[in-house]
């Protein structure tokens, strides 16, 4: 990902197909333009990580496919709303990401190709990340 965020990266895979939709439904929201979807998700709230280490998902948004699992979720923070899945494949070396869909549009997701993680790297951000979240109230 060379150093620029997932969510951009959504972003740009998804851009040519919000513009279109844009512009397709725009007498809809008229004269205001009509609001631009493209990367329009957040990181899900903080679950266990099995899921992002291919184990079983604690949830899985509607219409995901067998072995999707959620990567990001809907800014209303409803997962079943709009998310961003995929297939996740771990080995002892590697995690993989592969199969990027959205489970509300039927958008191209090809340009995000497979994206391939050192396993300890991964393991290492995803704890750093958990890490810097805020502790839950009591």
């Amino acid at each position: 990902m060379d150093g620029v965020p997932f969510l951009e990266l959504v972003r740009r895979a998804e851009l040519p197909d919000a513009l279109a939709e844009q512009e397709e439904r725009a007498a809809e929201f008229a004269p205001d333009p009509s609001p631009l979807l493209a990367g329009a998700y957040t990181y899900p709230a903080p679950l266990s990580v099995g899921h992002l280490l291919g184990g079983e998902p604690d949830t899985v948004p509607h219409g995901a496919e067998e072995g999707e699992m959620l990567l990001l979720s809907c800014t209303c923070g409803i997962d079943d709303c709009w998310a961003l899945t995929a297939h996740i494949t771990a080995t002892d070396t590697t995690v993989t990401w592969s199969g990027f869909r959205n489970n509300s549009r039927d958008w191209n997701h090809d340009s995000l190709g497979v994206l391939a993680f050192s396993r300890s790297q991964y393991e290492q951000s995803l704890r750093a990340a958990l890490d810097a979240l805020p502790a839950p109230r009591a």
